[in-house]
């Protein structure tokens, strides 16, 4: 019985003590300031906010502390710490103890993005439906849990769930709505932690239109023409995976 207790107890220090990367909204009221930020990473004893105001001033450490956190699909929740670290991009707060609600949705938080850098989970966007399904089952069996998107804006929806946790998008050099150029310009700029692919014909090092504006931001070319000697789709798409599961999850 003592055992099985004291296991329960290790299983318990053990999650109190899980970190995870996030990308959400952070408001922290400490000596009457109200600092903006984002969530860096998470756990049941503390977050790190990167704050997006950096002219107030840093309250002292030891400052009695609220905290507003988006955490997933319940929206902003409250919870009392205290101010560990403050600096002019940055804080890091320790938690009081939670309430029993607000604990589990921060340990529900935490253990999803956890499960989430384990198979990295990619979009694929192309308006072709052979193609994109084509491209999608490659990643799958590649290792990656892959969604499949007809239009920017359905890939953009995908990306902005709670807890999607995409860690690359392959994108059609032609697509509806808006070019692949474009679209590609928007997840850098709005997400600059995705890895981005271009699903192209042929692995090329350009395209007549635009050989160089694409390589500051385009990581990988997917090629899909497939010569009968070698299978460069195969070769290429899990170049692509491998670089992103090799990186460490973002914060």
């Amino acid at each position: 019985m003592k055992d099985r207790r004291r296991h329960v107890e290790d299983q318990a220090e053990r999650r109190r003590h899980y970190r995870a990367g996030l990308e959400a909204g952070a408001v922290i009221h400490a000596a009457k300031l109200a600092l903006r930020g984002r969530i860096v990473d998470l756990s049941l004893g503390g977050v790190r906010i990167r704050r997006l105001d950096d002219t107030a001033p840093c309250p002292a450490p030891g400052t009695a502390a609220m905290i507003e956190l988006e955490i997933g699909d319940r929206g902003w929740v409250a919870t009392d710490g205290r101010i560990h670290r403050c600096e002019l991009g940055e804080v890091v707060i320790a938690f009081a103890p939670l309430a029993a609600e607000v604990e589990d949705l921060i340990e529900d938080e935490v253990l999803a993005a956890i499960e989430a850098t384990r198979r990295p989970r990619m979009i694929v966007v192309d308006q072709q439906p052979d193609r994109r399904r084509r491209v999608a089952d490659k990643l799958r069996e590649a290792g990656c849990d892959s969604y499949e998107a007809a239009t920017p804006l359905e890939a953009i929806d995908l990306m902005e769930r709670p807890r999607s946790h995409i860690r690359g998008v392959a994108v059609a050099e032609h697509l509806t709505q808006t070019g692949g150029d474009e679209f590609c310009d928007f997840v850098a700029e709005t997400n600059p932690g995705i890895k981005l692919a271009l699903i192209a014909e042929a692995l090329a090092d350009g395209t007549v239109d635009a050989p160089m504006r694409r390589a500051s931001r385009i990581s990988d070319r997917i090629a899909t023409v497939v010569p009968s000697e070698e299978d460069t789709m195969d070769i290429s798409l899990r170049g692509f995976v491998d670089s992103i599961s090799s990186r460490p999850p973002r914060g």
